[in-house]
């Protein structure tokens, strides 16, 4: 114990966590937290949501096998008010992805913060620069983005606007570093980086339905080319209603080339919301609710009624596609993605993107990345 108390005191000056949104993302950032003893204070404008916050908490660290060590970390973490979290050296906002929402938060905030304070947001696709002109410390600002599920995922985007302070830059990145995670700073736009290879991915999973290809066929084409999860189980697992937040943010930004599906339309309407809710693309089973926060649970099988609500939009003539032709689609809408962030100057070389895929989506690492992948392709 003492060993990880000096290992956060040289990496970092963040001492205490500030998280404002006791959501799946919000707990999951709190878990990771006090799995390496940081004190964490948790906010949420749901008192009911605060209320099941030490029992989420506790599902989150199952796997920590001493009782010991893992009542020392629940005990880390407290529901707080926003002038207790004003205390943290580190905020870190994870609310609904939408800007109202987000700029209505930073106001109510504004008389309890301490103005060295460090204020970030996990926004997954809306610009820093835009939620850094609402900050009352815009120097102080940045985007700090975890990635879903924050257990398994090693990297975290650092994301600046034009106004952060290079030390705020440091500290991110260190704190990051003292969560045993890979900081990666990249440029400030729609969807950074991670996101902007997701949804081409997402994209892809979609349109092959409306081609009439099987949702089992979709994701055994993406597991047999090595990706850890299909698009629909990764739709499930982030939340329908997530999705479609980032993926209004990214049509707006990239509108000739995102596009709103209708099949994602009419799982909304149907509350269809995936794993958090027991069915999405997926049916997780009747002890859905007990395992929300249980690592590596698995779903029960596809949803027969989205395959109906697909059937509405589906093609007449089914396509004829092979698992691995499949793959190698999925893979390609990501490579070309990634090239386009590469002539964006989002970060300084390829190896960073293909990094990115690999540590942040779990793209096959035995293929070094989408455009090493796409490049080796091209020379065969």
């Amino acid at each position: 114990m003492a060993k990880r108390s000096a290992l956060v005191s040289s990496y970092s000056r963040v001492q205490s966590i500030g998280i404002l949104g006791a959501g799946l993302m919000g707990l999951e950032i709190a878990a990771l937290n006090v799995r390496n003893f940081f004190p964490v204070r948790i906010y949420d404008s749901d008192p009911a949501m605060l209320a099941t916050v030490h029992s989420r908490l506790a599902e989150e660290l199952a796997d920590v096998e001493d009782d010991e060590v893992r009542a020392e970390m629940l005990s880390l973490a407290e529901p707080g008010t926003l002038e207790e979290l004003g205390e943290c050296d580190l905020l870190i906002e994870a609310i609904v992805e939408k800007m109202e929402v987000k700029a209505e938060l930073y106001q109510t905030m504004k008389p309890f913060l301490r103005p060295n304070a460090i204020f970030t947001s996990n926004t997954s696709t809306i610009p820093i620069e835009k939620l850094s002109d609402v900050f009352p410390y815009p120097k102080n600002f940045a985007g700090l983005h975890f990635l879903h599920p924050v257990w398994n995922r090693e990297l975290v985007e650092v994301i600046p606007s034009s106004k952060t302070s290079e030390l705020v830059l440091q500290r991110l990145s260190d704190y990051a570093i003292s969560l045993e995670k890979t900081p990666l700073c990249v440029s400030d736009c729609p969807g950074f980086v991670v996101n902007r290879l997701l949804q081409p991915y997402l994209n892809e999973g979609l349109k092959l339905l409306l081609e009439g290809v099987p949702m089992e066929k979709v994701e055994e084409g993406a597991l047999e080319f090595g990706m850890t999860w299909g698009p629909l189980r990764i739709m499930d697992e982030i939340g329908l209603d997530t999705v479609m937040n980032a993926g209004k943010v990214l049509y707006m930004a990239y509108p000739e080339r995102t596009a709103l599906s209708p099949i994602l339309v009419s799982m909304m309407k149907k509350k269809l919301l995936g794993r958090k809710r027991g069915e999405g693309f997926y049916l997780w089973g009747e002890n859905w609710r007990e395992n929300v926060h249980t690592h590596d649970f698995q779903p029960s099988g596809f949803n027969p009624a989205v395959q109906k609500l697909v059937e509405k939009w589906k093609a007449e003539k089914p396509l004829d596609i092979s698992t691995a032709e499949i793959g190698n689609r999925l893979a390609a809408a990501m490579a070309d993605e990634a090239f386009r962030i590469l002539e964006d100057d989002v970060v300084s070389d390829q190896g960073q993107v293909d990094m990115a895929a690999v540590i942040g989506l779990a793209f096959p690492e035995s293929k070094r990345g989408p455009i090493a992948w796409k490049l080796y392709e091209a020379e065969r």
